[in-house]
C-alpha cells in the first residue's frame, strides 16, 4: 500500500530537482574572465604542487587534533540523558574522562602537541 506514495515522492523529488537545477544553469550570470579561471587553492592563487613536503608532525597534530574533538562530543549527548542514566552514567563519563586524560597526558610527555 506504501508503494505507490513512495513512488510519487521519489518522482516530485526528482522532478523538483531538475527543475531547480535547470532554473539555476538558465539564470546565474556568467561573466568569465582570466582571473576566475586561474586556480584557487587556500587563499593562494598559484597552486600547491605535489612536490611540497609537509612534516610528519602536521600530519600527527590533526590526528590528534581529530581524535579529541570527536571524543568531546560525546558530552553532549551524555549531559542530555543525565538524570536518565543516574549513577552509571556519572560512572561511566568518569571513566570517559580518565581514558580522555591518559591520552592527553601521554600526548603531551612526548612532544606531540608542541609545533617545532
Amino acid at each position: 500500500m506504501a508503494m505507490p506514495s513512495l513512488v510519487v515522492y521519489l518522482t516530485l523529488a526528482i522532478l523538483l530537482v531538475a527543475a531547480l537545477l535547470l532554473v539555476t544553469g538558465r539564470l546565474s550570470p556568467r561573466f568569465p574572465s582570466p582571473a576566475k579561471a586561474r586556480p584557487y587553492e587556500s587563499g593562494v592563487s598559484e597552486p600547491i604542487t605535489t612536490q611540497t613536503r609537509w612534516p610528519v608532525r602536521f600530519a600527527l597534530l590533526g590526528m590528534l587534533f581529530l581524535i579529541f574533538d570527536v571524543e568531546a562530543l560525546f558530552f553532549y549527548p551524555w549531559a542530555v540523558v543525565l538524570r536518565d542514566l543516574g549513577w552509571s552514567g556519572i560512572l561511566a563519563i568518569l571513566s570517559f574522562f580518565v581514558v580522555l586524560g591518559a591520552g592527553y597526558i601521554y600526548a603531551r610527555q612526548r612532544g606531540a602537541l608542541e609545533w617545532r
